[in-house]
């Protein structure tokens, strides 16, 4: 039991999910200014630039490892 959702009530959360259809109603951003803003939504909490620092480091490892196999 994962947080104390019984399947009874996982059961009868999801039948109330269906009846609202909440996905149905949505419309999501209709202005140039609200897309702008929600295109950076995947981007939050600089996941992407911690990522992209990771593999630069990544990438700097292989080269530096690149140069010590030639030298061999």
């Amino acid at each position: 039991m994962a947080k104390g959702w019984t399947p009874e009530r996982r059961a009868a959360y999801a039948r109330m999910m269906k009846a609202r259809q909440a996905w149905a109603h949505s419309t999501g951003p209709r202005t140039d200014e609200g897309k702008k803003r929600s295109s950076g939504n995947a981007a939050g909490n600089g996941c992407r630039q911690r990522l992209e620092a990771e593999l630069a480091g990544v990438e700097e490892l292989m080269r530096a490892w690149e140069v010590e196999r030639r030298v061999i």
